[in-house]
């Protein structure tokens, strides 16, 4: 579990890094930033890594919570997470969606319980697939 867990994280925080960087480089073309937000872009990174890397991957394949708690921690984890990286993207956004943290928890909330639905409906498919071929 550890091994998968560290390769996720490795994965999608490189992946993250690498995509946060060519965002950057067409949302600031042509413009001197400074040396300091390259930290803040590989912070995104690591922040993204950590999400979807090492917290799904456990919530969803080796957690023993219920499906209810599973899809609070993860709507609360992926709406603090996501309000962290646009902080340090942009600070003039943050304050921009400020406002509306309510309906991007909400939506985010709604987004996972639709996930889940799927997500379990697709686990359960894969088992039943498992056991029928156990009984050939």
């Amino acid at each position: 579990m550890i091994h998968n867990l560290r390769n996720n994280f490795t994965q999608t925080a490189l992946g993250s890094i690498i995509w946060v960087f060519i965002l950057s480089t067409l949302a600031y073309q042509g413009m001197n930033i400074p040396f300091n937000y390259v930290w803040n872009l590989i912070t995104i990174g690591v922040i993204s890594g950590i999400i979807f890397g090492i917290v799904y991957p456990y919530l969803w394949n080796y957690s023993t919570f219920k499906a209810p708690i599973n899809i609070i921690l993860s709507t609360l984890i992926n709406s603090f997470g996501g309000f962290l990286v646009i902080y340090l993207f942009s600070v003039e956004m943050f304050h921009f969606i400020k406002g509306y943290v309510i309906f991007i928890v909400l939506l985010t909330l709604l987004g996972h319980i639709i996930a889940f639905y799927f997500y379990s409906k697709y686990q359960n498919k894969k088992l039943a697939d498992s056991l029928n071929e156990i009984n050939k």
